[in-house]
């Protein structure tokens, strides 16, 4: 069997070459720690034995080259975590495949914060109005000029679609967990056409959640 020191080579090299987290050992964090504990144990021990000792310096050249590549491993997955966790607070999937219970524990952590940011300090960013179209639509009672010659006033109000201009259109490519957009809850399924704030848009659109549909045909969609 491998030693730690070659083991923790190879999974680094793993972490670099997959987009998602690597698959690692279930005692990864815990059976590190203690390699490098008893690792760092045996060179200060040898190092005071025998101060310019060639073994001592070997196994302390080799413990800071251990912790440089744990480093490199641990901080390689944190930044995966942390880019599922924000896809996730703005509708993406929150599947984290080969998570460790450490790294779950953290994803779960880093969610909730984000999630609860986006409700309390940053409502702006998705407009009551698209959340509330009845709302809408009497803004645009104010200006019926776009509307067809033929339709409904007195009735109720027009289609949410044309509620308000600054919306953008997206189609739903796949079943997502529902998303907060101002008040309310919206359900990402696969096919629906939505309008939405363009931030909340353009988010959905960069994690592969949705695509933006045009209103006008002759506009290349990319």
């Amino acid at each position: 069997m491998p030693d730690h020191f070659t083991q923790l080579l190879e999974w680094r090299r793993n972490e670099l070459a997959v987009r998602g987290l690597s698959k690692i050992p279930s005692e990864f964090y815990t059976a590190t720690s203690s390699y490098l504990a008893e690792l760092r144990r045996s060179y200060e021990s040898e190092l005071r034995e025998n101060p310019s000792g060639r073994k001592g310096e070997i196994s302390r050249q080799t413990y800071q080259r251990a912790i440089q590549v744990a480093r490199d491993i641990v901080e390689g997955r944190a930044q995966k975590i942390l880019t599922t966790a924000f896809q996730g607070s703005i509708g993406g999937s929150r599947d984290l495949a080969n998570a460790l219970p450490e790294e779950r524990v953290l994803f779960d952590q880093l969610l909730g914060v984000l999630l609860d940011f986006r409700r309390g300090s940053t409502a702006y960013i998705e407009p009551s109005p698209a959340a509330t179209p009845p709302g809408s639509s009497r803004a645009t009672d104010a200006t019926p000029a776009p509307l067809p010659p033929s339709a409904p006033r007195a009735g109720g109000a027009p289609p949410p679609a044309r509620a308000k201009a600054p919306l953008v259109y997206v189609r739903v490519l796949k079943d997502s967990r529902p998303i907060e957009v101002g008040s309310e809850t919206v359900e990402l399924r696969a096919d629906d056409v939505l309008s939405l704030p363009p931030e909340t848009a353009r988010l959905l659109v960069e994690a592969k959640v949705a695509e933006p549909v045009e209103s006008a045909p002759a506009r290349a969609v990319t």
